[in-house]
């Protein structure tokens, strides 16, 4: 007989939220160091036509990269968010089952 029961444990779920939302966080912070220092090249690919297309390509890599990388940060937020909002729903679930067979 196959059982019908779905169960989680919200303290882990609770936990691995937390860890997304910090992992967002400090890479938001990364990505504006790598943001500010990346793009901030001077002359270092020199000022030859050949030179300054490739600066050209490199800043827009650098850009793309960054973009890249805060809709990863955006992700793991958005993971945290629906972790959270499983773990509320399971535990509002639970307890208005709990309290129709009498529990508490």
């Amino acid at each position: 007989m196959a059982h019908e029961h779905f169960s989680i444990h919200p303290a882990p779920v609770t936990a691995l939220a937390r860890d997304f939302t910090a992992s967002s966080e400090r890479l938001d912070d990364r990505i504006s160091t790598f943001a500010t220092r990346a793009e901030n090249v001077n002359d270092a690919f020199g000022v030859m036509s050949e030179s300054t297309e490739v600066l050209s390509q490199y800043v827009e890599m650098t850009r793309q990269t960054v973009t890249s990388l805060r809709q990863l940060s955006a992700g793991l937020r958005h993971y945290a968010a629906g972790l959270q909002h499983t773990v509320a729903s399971y535990q509002g679930s639970d307890a208005m089952q709990a309290q129709q067979f009498g529990g508490k």
